[in-house]
């Protein structure tokens, strides 16, 4: 638990440290824009490829295979679940929508990855390379067509350097190929960029954002609460009962337990479909994850290990 609390405190000042090198303004709009292609092209990508180095063993084999079940059917689930609640909510059409992705797509790629790899290590990210798995799949077909209308982008869902370097990473992990050391070192120092570089952006991101308009956002705070509380909560509850161990179940709640992902931003934008809301939501789920996701990470702790 201490382990954990570490990691927890070491995240937020480094969010601190973006969030004060904005307002110095050491960071701008174009240095930002930079860093986050510097993460997803480089770091993040690396760091994954670098976990394929962790040794397969059959216990890691079955517990991919528990992740990828899990992943899928809570997309699906709570798809379906956010789809029928949105119905009951008093909101135009477009907003009923963005309301519905918000709440199922989370940060699982940007934060998730670097979250799970400092918590829990290669095996941690690994999990968290197939969790992600299931959010692309799911993203780019079915959230594509909820704020498009449109048949969704099954291209964008495969050639995108996260999901190249996940198909990659997983080949090369059930394959007796090796990266040689002599690679595989500079892959690693690369991707160890990932954890304070995801950090510093999101503390610069949070800089610029009206503070007061985020706070008055009652949509918004409705999306948070099954983004943060609701869906961590169902999912650790179907983990205490099930008989996997122990870290599996809390890489699976930590994942579910992630602020509103940014892509459903740039698709909000793309399609015309509430961007503003999208936007507002993303920040204030930032916000109170500094908040949600300490609490979840010991009530894994806990409730995940008592299981």
């Amino acid at each position: 638990m201490i382990v954990l609390l570490e990691v927890s405190v070491r995240i937020i000042i480094m969010i601190a440290l973006g969030f004060l090198l904005r307002k110095l303004n050491i960071i701008d709009e174009h240095i930002q824009k930079g860093l986050s292609n510097l993460l997803l092209y480089a770091a993040l990508p690396m760091s994954i490829l670098a976990s394929s180095g962790y040794k397969m063993t059959p216990d890691l084999t079955q517990a991919m295979l528990v992740m990828a079940v899990i992943s899928v059917v809570y997309y699906a689930f709570s798809l379906l679940v956010m789809n029928k609640i949105s119905k009951h909510v008093s909101m135009n059409d477009k907003k009923r929508r963005v309301f519905v992705t918000m709440s199922v797509f989370a940060n699982t790629g940007f934060l998730g990855f670097p979250l799970m790899s400092a918590l829990y290590g290669d095996k941690g990210l690994l999990l968290a390379v197939v969790y992600n798995m299931a959010y692309n799949i799911f993203m780019y077909s079915v959230g594509v067509h909820m704020l498009s209308g449109e048949v969704g982008d099954y291209k964008k869902m495969i050639l995108n350097p996260v999901s190249m370097a996940s198909m990659v990473a997983i080949i090369i992990f059930i394959s007796p190929f090796q990266i040689p050391e002599l690679i595989n070192t500079p892959i690693t120092e690369i991707g160890a960029l990932t954890v304070p570089l995801s950090m510093i952006i999101v503390g610069s991101g949070l800089a610029p954002i009206p503070i007061r308009r985020i706070l008055v956002d009652k949509s918004a705070y409705l999306v948070s609460f099954f983004r943060l509380l609701m869906w961590p909560a169902i999912m650790m509850l179907v983990m205490f009962f099930l008989p996997i161990d122990t870290k599996t179940k809390a890489i699976a709640v930590l994942m579910t337990a992630l602020p509103c992902g940014s892509m459903n931003v740039i698709f909000s934008e793309k399609y015309n479909c509430e961007p503003e809301f999208a936007a507002r939501t993303v920040v204030q789920s930032m916000l109170l994850m500094s908040i949600t996701l300490p609490l979840m990470i010991l009530a894994c702790h806990f409730i995940c290990s008592a299981g």
